[in-house]
This record gives C-alpha cells, structure tokens and sequence, in this order.
C-alpha cells in the first residue's frame, strides 16, 4: 500500500501559485518571444515602457564581457546585441537570482551553486538550439534558466523539519531524490516549477520544459528535451565543487539523454562541442546575470 506524503499536495500547489507574480513587462516578453512572427521593434517597444528594465538592459549590453566595441544607446540595439532569448533570461534573472542563490542543503547544493547551474543550463540551451538538427524554439534558455525553480520554492515554503526530512532521506543509499520528493510532497520540484510558471503565465512550452526536465523519452517536445540535456549538461560546464555531492536524480549528470538526443538530431561529437561552446561562454558572460 503506498504511502501518503507528509504533506498535503492541495496546500502545496496552492503555495506554488500564491508566488508572487512576475511584472508584467517580463510576462509580456515571454510571449513575445515565444511568436516566431514577433520582430525586433515589438520587443524593444515593450522593454522601453518598463524604466528599471531599459536601465539594465543598457548596462549588461554594455558590459564588458559582451567585447562590444561601440557604446549601445537604444533598447533596440541592445535587444539585437543580446538576443531576445538572452534578453528574456535576462529580466528573469533579475526577478528569480535572489531565491536561486540561497544554500539547499536538501539538494546538497552549497549558496550560489542552483543559480550558477541555472545559468549553465540556459546557455547550453542556446548553445543546443543553435547545433540541433530540429528546430528548436527560442524560449528554450528560458526554460532552463528556471528548470530547478520548485527547488527553491520548496525551501521557501516548508518548514525545516520538513526539509531536514526531505535532506536524510537523500542520504540513504539507493534513494532517488524524485521519488523522495513524491513521497514527502506528493509530486515533485518540476511539477512545483512548470506550476509556478503556468501561475506566471508564461508560454505552454516553457511550462511543458521545466515540467518534463527529468524525462527522458521520445513522446517529448523539443523544448522538452532541449531542456533536459541542457540540465544534463549544467554540471559538466560549471566547477564541480559548486555542487556538493548531488544526489538522487541530479547525481547522474547524462542519464538516459540518448531519446534527447534523438529528437533534437544530435549526436555524440555534439554532445562534445555544447558541452566545451556552454563553458567558454558560461565563463565569459555568467557575469550578466549577476544582480
């Protein structure tokens, strides 16, 4: 007979759609950006109408990192030089890097390893849009970028001796940290996650990325699988002492990634390749995220 988690799923759920909503300047991006018919003017029309935005997209586009040689001046020049995809992060980063840089012990993550790993993940999204032999969605980094959000949720909203619970199971050999999230919440941080963001309102294939990210079969969508190698392939691009001994579902890094692989027509050499593009750029530009 299964057991019932120790807490109830309802009240979690509820607690997951209660987070506090994004501005409306960033929802409205995120729609944006997933249209393939949306152009350059559109995006920059909406990011001018949000002042504290302008100003910070101004300043990452002319950072340093960027080795842009001439000073941008207008959103519109700033949106060609990042990207709408990079620009979406962006703004979310600026909205979710506070949450993602606390210490989850639970997950043995020290402070500051779930954002830096987030980051990863978005750039190795990008970077397996641009070698897929599928045509891949441009939201994709954005679903990487918050694929681990119910992590921080869960920490947020549950007591400690909830989560202390959640850390000692995690402990036991052969447990695997989904399962024990099911057995203690009643679901897990991607169902949190994909919950929190359809809260959010963003795009149904952003929802579908972060819900699915540990999935590995071929019925996926392609933003799905995207996702779920870019994750895969976070730990390989940042240092391996940002994590501390990552168990359960995050201590296997690859994993069955073959079914990934085959819907977004990769193969092993570009496995390879993302992973050594994600970590060039990780290291050059993971600075743009920072607050």
């Amino acid at each position: 007979m299964p057991l019932s988690p120790l807490v109830d799923r309802a009240d979690l759920m509820a607690a997951a759609e209660s987070v506090e909503p994004l501005p409306q300047t960033v929802a409205r991006l995120a729609t944006l950006v997933a249209d393939p018919e949306c152009d350059v003017r559109e995006i920059a029309d909406t990011v001018s109408l949000d002042v504290a935005l302008t100003a910070d997209l101004l300043r990452r586009a002319n950072s340093a990192a960027l080795g842009g040689r001439i000073k941008v001046t207008s959103v519109r020049s700033a949106v060609v030089r990042l990207g709408p995809s990079t620009l979406l992060s962006l703004a979310l980063a600026a909205r979710v890097g506070t949450g993602m840089g606390q210490a989850l012990p639970a997950y043995g993550l020290q402070p500051g390893a779930l954002w830096r790993r987030s980051v990863a993940a978005s750039i190795a999204a990008e970077v397996i849009r641009s070698r897929a032999r599928t045509p891949v969605p441009a939201e994709v980094a954005t679903a990487a970028l918050l694929h681990d959000f119910g992590m921080v949720v869960l920490a947020q909203h549950f007591g400690k001796q909830i989560l202390q619970m959640l850390e000692l199971a995690s402990e036991t050999d052969g447990v695997d940290q989904l399962e024990t999230e099911r057995v203690v919440f009643g679901c897990t941080h991607a169902d949190i996650g994909s919950t929190v963001a359809q809260a959010w309102g963003l795009p149904r294939t952003i929802v579908a990325g972060i819900r699915d990210h540990h999935e590995a079969h071929d019925e996926l969508s392609v933003v799905s699988a995207a996702v779920g190698l870019a994750c895969a392939m976070s730990y390989e691009i940042t240092s391996p002492e940002e994590v501390a001994e990552p168990r359960g579902a995050h201590a296997a890094p690859h994993g069955d990634i073959a079914p990934l692989m085959r819907i977004l027509g990769l193969d092993e050499d570009d496995l390879h390749t993302v992973v050594a593009m994600s970590r060039e750029r990780f290291e050059a530009v993971a600075d743009r995220y920072a607050g």
